[in-house]
C-alpha cells in the first residue's frame, strides 16, 4: 500500500481540459496563464516567488474581477494561481498529470500538490495574508469587481 496521499478528496479536484494550441510549448516555460514571465516579482516567502501583473494588465484584470496573485516556484516549476473569476474561483495549479489542476481552498490545494513535487507550499495563514493584502485591498481600493 502507498503511503502518498490519494488525490480524490470531497468534492473531487476539478481537472481544466486542455486545449490543443495551448498544450506543452517547446520553450519549456508552462501556456498562458501560467508562465511567471508575464508578470513581475513582488517578494519571495518560503521560496516562492509572489508575482503580479502590472501596468495595463493589472488595470484589466482588477477592473474585471480576475485579480488574482501567482504562486511560482522556480526549482520546481510549479504555479499556483490564486482564486478569481480567471480560475472560477477556485485555485488553479500547474503541472498537475501535465495540465491544470484546481482545487476549492487551500487545504484542498496542499492535498493536490502533496507527494508531487518537493517543494511545500508556504503556511496557510501567509497564503491568505498574501491574498487579503495583495488580492483583496487592491480590489477594494480600486473599485474594482471582487474575484
Amino acid at each position: 500500500m502507498s503511503s502518498r496521499t490519494p488525490l480524490a478528496v470531497e468534492p473531487p479536484l476539478r481537472s481544466v481540459p486542455a486545449r490543443p494550441a495551448e498544450r506543452a510549448r517547446d520553450d519549456g516555460w508552462p501556456p498562458p496563464p501560467h508562465d511567471p514571465r508575464e508578470r513581475e516579482l513582488a517578494l519571495v516567502v518560503a521560496g516562492w516567488e509572489v508575482r503580479l501583473f502590472v501596468g495595463r494588465r493589472f488595470e484589466y484584470f482588477v477592473a474585471r474581477g480576475f485579480w488574482h496573485l501567482q504562486l511560482w516556484h522556480p526549482e520546481a516549476r510549479v504555479s499556483v494561481l490564486t482564486p478569481s473569476r480567471l480560475t472560477c474561483g477556485l485555485y488553479e495549479a500547474y503541472p498537475i498529470a501535465n495540465w491544470k489542476a484546481q482545487a476549492p481552498d487551500y487545504d484542498k490545494l496542499v492535498t493536490l500538490l502533496g507527494g508531487l513535487f518537493a517543494a511545500k507550499l508556504p503556511e496557510k495563514a501567509a497564503v491568505l495574508r498574501l491574498e487579503r493584502a495583495l488580492v483583496a485591498e487592491v480590489v477594494r481600493g480600486s473599485g474594482g469587481v471582487p474575484s
